[in-house]
């Protein structure tokens, strides 16, 4: 399954970030441990075609984020899974990558070539995200789709009680700071702080209840129920 994480996005380390990959700024100390000057060489091999660079500089920027506030995991979710398998209105939210360097002064012709999406096979990469101004949105998009989304991670053989849960976490904490939120697969490490799904019996009781309420499989009608009963119409009613 895939390993997925969620990442609170502060566009302030982002410009930050690409002031450094650009070569226009330093990279924060903070980031020793993992910053590598070839970072400072991926725009101009990624205007190459090279998807490896692209990747290499999306998975700094979610280690950046990552050194400021935890991460949110749990092993298949994340927003690319979850606009296929879930809900696709969430595509509505999302923005590729390639915006977060464009809005912080890149040409844009320098990343056009960035993925849209996390390619789940293409190994360590960073994904799209959801900007701060419209976490509102997907705050609000969680809480009048939950009943559906519930039974559809069901019908799709996943646990619904800790995909949701993560969900919920991760937006609440960006939405409470004013920041966004970015998808990145197979960046996590020991050193990052990391946030999973409450167990079920600690989950909020009632996010619980409206998911326990939602996935409650429909009473199946009997057999002789099925073969004499029948819906009483309106010409059925008895008259007054």
């Amino acid at each position: 399954m895939e390993f997925i994480s969620l990442h609170p996005f502060d566009v302030r380390i982002a410009n930050t970030y690409v002031e450094a990959v650009t070569g226009r700024g330093e990279p924060d100390p903070a980031w020793a441990p993992w910053w590598s000057d070839d970072l400072r060489t991926g725009l101009d091999e990624l205007a190459t075609g090279n998807e490896l660079a692209a990747n290499r500089l999306t998975v700094g920027l979610a280690r950046a984020m990552a050194q400021a506030h935890p991460v949110f995991v749990q092993e298949g979710f994340g927003f690319t899974t979850w606009e296929a398998r879930v809900d696709r209105g969430l595509g509505m939210l999302v923005r590729p990558p390639a915006r977060i360097f464009v809005d912080a002064g890149v040409d844009r012709r320098l990343v056009d070539a960035m993925p849209i999406r996390l390619d789940l096979q293409g190994g360590m990469m960073g994904g799209a995200y959801v900007p701060d101004r419209l976490i509102g949105q997907l705050d609000e998009l969680i809480d009048q789709r939950l009943e559906r989304m519930a039974k559809r991670l069901k019908e799709a053989e996943f646990d619904p009680f800790p995909m949701i849960a993560s969900m919920r976490e991760a937006v609440d904490y960006a939405k409470e700071r004013n920041l966004g939120l970015m998808e990145a697969l197979d960046v996590v490490t020991p050193d990052m702080r990391v946030i999973r799904a409450p167990e079920k019996k600690r989950m909020d009781p009632a996010l619980r209840a409206r998911i326990e309420k939602a996935i409650q499989a429909e009473k199946k009608q009997g057999f002789f129920g099925r073969l004499f009963g029948k819906k009483r119409t309106d010409h059925d009613q008895p008259s007054s």
